[in-house]
């Protein structure tokens, strides 16, 4: 990383503990045992095939110090917690009823007589999972009425009493939690709430510590020093030979797992370092500060409210040796911390010289500025180092805020996969509200994974891997990005050659459009022969209302980062408005009118606008064709096309009256080719040209009007007659018009040997 990256980073989590954020705190957190660390949340993973041994196990109900024939029922997936247990929890208002036993399946743990506290709710899965045949209800309770009940533990000669727990349901289990005040997050708050004991009797690397045998009897299994996944079945074979057993079995189900080692973590209260989610109405300000932000898709908002809505302190520390250090001292004999902002920023200083390594190299006195060196023989270096998403979370201010040529508060965009609502846009926003008080981007934009065609992961074993690489070396890359547009980026897209195929004739389509306007275009100069707006023919100013609609549309789409609209609003006006109607209707006028003709000229002005367009509009997406074209028509010397502002539709152009008109006109059109087609499947004509064509039309379309746009020009026939009917409808029958040897158009008289307009033109 670059040593001014690094830099900024011990000056943001100056920053952090100048604004009063982070603190030292004991806390129950993700640990995992692999690499002897916690884990944040954004780096755990779930593993929804592991194996866990599951049980169910009563705790003995005490009355006046003796153990009566009742007992409180747990279900655990984590029998190597239950050495940690030291209460157990019920929901206040639930309903649980006393039952006793009358038969049981012969293999069963249960004893008949015996009597067993269950949630209402559950007392039939219970039951079946025990092996109880048949029992009795000796009574029904509700949750309040367990309050100041104790139970005896199961393994160790000590007491389990019984607290409300605000996190117990009766959806699954028995209705009774046992609480483990040291590996389990609700837990640790109601150990806390009451006063339980929350040493935690697990180390780093999952064995346990010598106080976990500090209650066990003559004739109870002893755990210290021994791990905790290999001293499960020993447990469980102990809690079997005490009676308290009363089901075990192997239960497949989704848990965490580290996103490195993919091994199973636990959780465990250790001493950490945290940033406050409170301090200073944190979370109430990051909420507000969300709404502020553009968010694409819409539904990302709701992801991330919900994540810090119920998001943890964020746990800052990391036990390993690599990595961007906690920068800060600590009094060897009082453990006070010494975390000045003029400290950090003296660190940051050496850092931005030498590296992060400055900090173990140098000495402390090196570290420290002027005014604090007299600390130094006192002062001890902190040992763990920071969240590797405290590094991702923080690069806001050294891309952002302390580059000259942006030198902003904000990013106009994060960009990243739909994963990073918990990982990097969460950790960017708390780092950044924490030092700046405001959200570190203006908009974050999520995206789906890239999968085969079938729709399945893709997997170098599998052999199903198609990479970029491939796709440019084959196809281009302008059919690569042209790909990405044509994707709904908010969910998984597909990706094979058959796609890419399907890309490329819709690239040919484009690439098309632009060589017919270059060709057109040839030996037009925009300056001395545009036609202006109120001169041109009706014709061009509907293809020039078009085009306005269409790039206006194209700009909010851009604005939207709806890249699959801006494809699918230009591919059209490519296909449809322009090559099957505009160009195939003006052909014959570029090609056969006078070279100087007004309708000539109208409609190469109307190309030049709308080359001009889809260059603009185009260039993000075909970045090298766009650059090509724009060369090719304006001159090597010309100025890139992405140094150039997206062409701006002039007010005229938006022409309702137009629009209006030529959706009659294109209605007229399509009942014209119906009576087209049934001449051409006869073998009548091969041709529209030599068809006369007598529309009727309905009492809102003016004929007057009609015969005023010159429809045998736009719809390409000899003569078009029309009569008022109830209903939309054409006849066509052969003409007996005149065919002219140079355009092919049948006209009612020759003047020698071509029509009028061709004399003209030659």
């Amino acid at each position: 990383m670059d040593f001014k990256n690094e830099a900024e980073t011990v000056r943001a989590l100056g920053d952090m503990f100048n604004n009063g954020y982070v603190y030292r705190g004991v806390k129950s957190v993700s640990w995992s045992i692999a690499e002897q660390t916690a884990l944040a949340e954004a780096e755990i993973e779930y593993d929804d095939k592991h194996e866990s041994t599951a049980i169910f196990l009563a705790f003995p109900i005490i009355q006046n110090d003796e153990i009566i024939d009742e007992s409180i029922v747990i279900w655990t997936t984590t029998p190597w917690t239950i050495p940690s247990n030291r209460a157990i929890a019920y929901a206040v208002d639930a309903d649980y009823l006393l039952i006793e036993v009358k038969q049981k399946h012969e293999k069963a743990a249960a004893k008949v007589g015996a009597k067993f506290h269950i949630a209402k709710d559950l007392i039939e899965e219970f039951t079946k999972y025990a092996g109880i045949e048949e029992y009795s209800v000796v009574k029904e309770l509700k949750g309040a009425e367990y309050e100041g009940v104790v139970a005896k533990h199961p393994m160790y000669d000590r007491t389990a009493p019984l607290y409300e727990g605000f996190h117990v349901t009766t959806e699954s289990g028995t209705g009774f939690v046992h609480i483990a005040p040291a590996h389990g997050q609700e837990d640790f708050v109601i150990g806390k709430q009451v006063g339980l004991d929350l040493r935690c009797p697990v180390d780093g690397k999952g064995d346990y510590l010598p106080f976990t045998d500090e209650t066990a009897g003559d004739d109870c299994i002893k755990l210290a020093g021994k791990n905790i996944w290999k001293s499960q079945k020993a447990i469980v074979a102990q809690l079997a030979e005490t009676g308290n057993l009363l089901r075990w079995y192997k239960m497949v189900h989704s848990y965490p797992i580290s996103w490195r080692s993919k091994k199973p973590l636990i959780t465990r209260v250790t001493p950490q370092w945290f940033a406050s989610m409170e301090h200073n109405d944190l979370r109430k300000k990051a909420q507000a500060e969300i709404k502020k932000v553009q968010w694409i898709p819409a539904y990302g908002q709701a992801r991330i409210e919900g994540m810090i809505e119920n998001a943890p302190d964020w746990c800052l520390s990391r036990q390993r040796a690599w990595g961007v250090p906690i920068t800060v001292f600590s009094n060897k004999e009082t453990g006070e911390v010494v975390a000045d902002k003029k400290i950090f920023d003296h660190i940051a200083d050496k850092v931005e010289e030498m590296g992060i390594d400055a900090y173990n190299m140098l000495s402390i006195e090196d570290l420290l500025p002027a005014e604090f060196k007299h600390l130094a023989p006192v002062l001890e270096k902190e040992n763990e180092i920071l969240d590797v998403w405290f590094d991702s979370g923080t690069t806001f201010r050294h891309v952002v805020n302390a580059r000259e040529e942006l030198k902003q508060d904000q990013a106009d965009l994060y960009l990243e996969g739909s994963d990073q609502h918990r990982g990097w846009f969460q950790s960017s926003l708390k780092a950044s509200m924490m030092t700046q008080g405001k959200a570190p981007y203006k908009g974050v934009l999520t995206h789906g994974f890239v999968m085969d065609g079938e729709g399945k992961k893709m997997s170098k074993s599998i052999g199903n891997v198609m990479a970029p690489h491939q796709v440019n070396d084959k196809f281009g890359a302008d059919i690569l990005r042209l790909w990405v547009s044509t994707t709904d980026y908010a969910e998984d897209v597909r990706i094979s050659d058959d796609i890419v195929k399907q890309t490329a004739d819709s690239y040919r389509r484009i690439r098309n459009t632009f060589r017919y306007l270059l060709g057109n275009l040839n030996g037009f100069n925009y300056a001395s022969d545009k036609v202006e707006y109120a001169d041109m023919p009706e014709l061009e100013k509907w293809v020039l209302e078009k085009l306005a609609e269409t790039t206006k549309e194209v700009k909010e789409a851009y604005q939207a980062y709806n890249y699959r609209k801006v494809y699918t609003l230009l591919h059209n006006l490519c296909a449809v408005e322009l090559s099957a109607m505009y160009f195939d209707i003006r052909k014959d006028t570029v090609y056969c009118d006078a070279a100087t003709s007004l309708r000539r000229r109208s409609a190469q002005t109307a190309m030049y606008h709308i080359l001009q367009a889809l260059l603009t509009h185009l260039a993000p997406v075909l970045a090298f064709t766009a650059e090509e074209v724009n060369k090719s028509f304006f001159g090597e010397d010309e100025k890139s096309i992405h140094l150039k502002d997206f062409t701006e539709e002039k007010s005229e152009w938006f022409n309702d009256t137009i629009a209006e008109k030529f959706e009659k006109i294109w209605a007229i059109r399509d009942a014209v080719n119906v009576a087209l087609e049934a001449l051409r499947a006869d073998k009548v004509i091969a041709k529209n040209m030599e068809a006369d064509v007598k529309v009727t039309v309905p009492a809102d379309f003016d004929i007057a009007e009609l015969q005023a746009c010159n429809l045998e020009e736009i719809l390409m026939l000899a003569n078009v007659d029309f009569v008022k009917g109830e209903e939309l409808k054409a006849q066509a029958s052969k003409t007996s018009y005149h065919e002219c040897p140079r355009c092919w158009n049948y006209v009612e008289s020759l003047e020698g040997e071509v029509c009028g307009r061709c004399a003209e033109a030659l």
